[in-house]
Parts: structure tokens; sequence; C-alpha cells
């Protein structure tokens, strides 16, 4: 185990954001764990388990407390049959490489979640989902460390609580985990998903769709929508796509027509955040340090020098324009620390 204090935060996480912690540990192993909990003072301290940073704001200018970096890898087959292969995945692991591998392998399930930042342990904390595929089909267990009785537990996938951009890991087993590894189940037989209209139209002409096409289509769409965090900080989509009711949605459509509304499997209506963001004119105000893409203003970014309290500032700003106009509670995505 590596650790150092006074540890910069500025290159762990994609806002770019310039923050400290108190102490920095990186975790490799399941001892490296181990030898954390010894250290009474530390496990006394506020800690934060950190992957890539792709999902988290720093607003204070400190983190005083411990920060536990996932550095644990490895990819191994547990089992394979004639339509499936599991396999068990270091939480460390980069989660778009382990996309590419299983690929790469020809196991399907995860390609339409291509170009998704992060590492394989935040990506199940998220439920990350894209293009019509959630993270919640393809995982079948989950192995973490618990802080409270210094055990490894393995929990299956109802265990996990799965929900929207939601799993038990943000409330239950909140602060009290460590996720260590996640055991997948891809599939060898092809099912494209490609409902999602964007990637649709992007496929149209292709007699034969292959993983690597689709994997392919959505990368080119996720760089025309998303900037890079290298040149303007961001975490993605900032806010989550909100539901209504349909007696919601029937009002919505009869008070602002302008705003579409996708229905869903559960009669729920979806509003893509960014529309409303849009709408409500913020790709016309930025500030000198913190704006919406273009591409999609959904995404905040950090225009240069922002710093966290300034993107929180913004992001309240957009919160209230949109419930004053739409009537619709924006919740983020972003983790705020």
């Amino acid at each position: 185990m590596v650790f150092y204090t006074e540890y910069s935060l500025e290159g762990s996480n994609t806002f770019n954001i310039k923050a400290k912690a108190n102490v920095f540990y990186e975790v490799s192993l399941r001892e490296d764990l181990d030898s954390f909990v010894r250290k009474r003072k530390f496990m006394d301290m506020p800690r934060l388990v950190l992957g890539n940073g792709s999902n988290v704001l720093f607003v204070k200018k400190r983190f005083k407390g411990v920060v536990l970096k996932n550095e644990m890898k490895g990819i191994d087959f547990v089992s394979e049959t004639d339509n499936e292969v599991v396999l068990k995945v270091a939480s460390g692991e980069d989660f778009d490489e382990f996309v590419d591998f299983c690929l790469k392998k020809r196991l399907h399930g995860a390609e339409n979640l291509s170009g998704i930042p992060g590492s394989v342990g935040g990506a199940v904390v998220q439920n990350i989902g894209a293009y019509g595929q959630e993270l919640k089909n393809l995982v079948q267990s989950v192995e973490y460390y618990d802080f409270d009785d210094l055990e490894v537990h393995t929990i299956d996938n109802a265990g996990c609580n799965f929900g929207y951009r939601d799993s038990v890991f943000k409330h239950e087993l909140m602060d009290k985990t460590f996720i260590m590894s996640v055991t997948f189940k891809m599939s060898k037989k092809y099912t494209p998903i490609i409902g999602y209209g964007a990637l649709q139209e992007r496929l149209t002409g292709y007699s034969v769709l292959t993983p690597m096409l689709v994997r392919k289509a959505i990368l080119s769409l996720r760089f025309e929508k998303i900037p890079d965090y290298r040149q303007y900080g961001n975490a993605g989509s900032f806010f989550k796509n909100p539901d209504i009711t349909p007696e919601e949605a029937q009002k919505m459509a009869k008070q602002h027509p302008e705003v579409k509304m996708f229905e869903q499997e559960d009669g729920m209506f979806k509003i893509p955040a960014g529309q409303l963001i849009d709408l409500c004119g913020f790709k016309r105000t930025p500030t000198p340090t913190v704006g919406v893409a273009y591409t999609n203003a959904l995404i905040l970014m950090n225009l240069g020098g922002a710093k966290g309290r300034e993107i929180l500032d913004y992001a309240k700003k957009i919160k209230k324009a949109v419930k004053q106009r739409y009537g619709v509670k924006l919740e983020p995505e972003v983790v705020i620390i």
C-alpha cells in the first residue's frame, strides 16, 4: 500500500478541480485494506473511495479525510457454457477498457455502454446506462469489503437494489464499503440493441450490425456530444433525466408543447434534462469559468480555473430555473463532495 499526505486531487477528477486530501491511499490488494483499517487514526477520519474521479465534484478546497484510490486490477474467467461466460473483474479496471476486452473475446452485452468513463466499481455504484442498456442487466454479483465488520461479502444482483443511476452502494452501504470486484455474465450470442433514435440513425444503411460497428457508432456519438475533459473539465451528465407521471405529462404537453417526452415501460414519462436546460437559455449564459456544452446542455463544464463551488452554484441556478419554468425538479447524477 502506498499513501501520501497533503495530496493534490486535481489530476484525480475529470472536472479538473483543484483540491487536496489530507491522506491519499492507493489500494491494489485486499491486504491494503486490512493495513488501512489497522491505522485507527485514519479509520476515524471521513473517507472517500475514488475510482477514476469521473462522477465527483469537489466543492471544498480540502477533503479533510482519507481518499482510498482504487487501483485493483485483473479480469478472470469464472465459468463458461455454450451461451454465456462469467467474468470476475477487479473494481479498479477502467470500464471502457473492459468493454473493449469483452468485444475482442467475442463476449456481448456491454457494447452499448462504450465510452463511459470511470472504473468498474464506480460503474456499479452508479448503475451506468446508455443507448438502451444498463449495467444491472449484466451484473451477477458484487464483492465488497465492509469497514464495519472488516470482512469481505458478496451480494447478488437483487441485493444491489439497482435503480435508475442508483444502487444499494448509494444508500445502505454508502461510505461503509469498498467494492473489490464485480462478476458479470456475458453472452456469446450478439443481440443488437439499437432502439435509441440517434444510434439507429447512425447505423442506417448497414445490412449487418456487428458489435464492433455498434461500439464505434456509440463512441462517435459520445465524442460529438461530450467535450474532452482534458480541455474542458466535466463529468458527463450532471443531472439525471427526470421522470413524471402520465398526469403530469398530459399537463406538460398542454402547457409546454415544446418539451419532448418519452413514455417508459412502467408508464412514466422521461424528459431529457438537457432539453429543459437548453430551453431555459443556459447555452447562452455561461460565466467566465462555468458553462454548459453546446452539444448537450446536460454537461456542465469547467471553462478554465473554475472552483467546485462555482460549478455547484451554476448547477443550483439551473435547477431553480427549470423548476420555476417547468415545475420539474432536477436531481444531480454527480456526487458532490
